[in-house]
């Protein structure tokens, strides 16, 4: 009896221990993507990316005159353990346990707009980015913050992409229209 008590303890110690280690590796990723227009007929979309353990989520969602009688959509994708691997490397070399900020004026009261709203947990360490900026603002691609941000975000579209080709990342800068 004092035998199986002893493993018991054992047991229950090195299980702690692992769960512990585990955590360091722990990932959480939240990401909110919303582009829309400020006129008369204001519309947006948003799109949440979620990663927890070994999923995503994808959910869409719009709102104004886009978003009458259309229903959100929802998509859940495997996360393998090589993508995870490879978001916690982009989330350590981007460095983007950072909380950080761009926000670039809007101009006028007709305009269409971008912001990104990234939560990041990985192990003890957290995260928060927020962008916003008119999606005419060429000069944030210099950023580097937009840029490390954007780097996570489309590697999150590539998994996605890779499981559902309907899924795909839309540029958030507009070029110029040329005439």
């Amino acid at each position: 009896m004092k035998n199986a008590l002893t493993i018991l303890a054992l047991l229950v110690c090195s299980c702690s221990v692992l769960a512990s280690g585990n955590r360091t590796h722990e990932l959480h990723i939240g990401v909110e993507l919303t582009t829309g227009e400020h006129s008369k007929d204001s519309s947006s979309e948003t799109t949440t990316i979620t990663v927890e353990r070994d999923a995503i989520v994808w959910e869409q969602a719009f709102s104004g005159r886009r978003g009458r009688g259309t229903p959100p959509l929802r998509k859940r994708f495997r996360l393998s353990p090589a993508d995870r691997g490879n978001l916690i490397n982009l989330v350590r070399s981007n460095n983007l346990l950072v909380t950080d900020s761009i926000e670039l004026p809007r101009d006028g009261s007709n305009f269409r707009y971008f912001e990104i709203s990234v939560d990041l947990t990985l192990g003890a360490k957290k995260g928060a980015i927020n962008i916003s900026a008119p999606r005419t603002a060429v000069t944030i691609k210099e950023k580097r913050l937009y840029q490390n941000t954007l780097t996570l975000v489309k590697e999150l579209y590539r998994i996605m992409h890779n499981q559902d080709k309907n899924v795909h990342f839309e540029e958030l800068i507009l070029e110029p229209v040329r005439r």
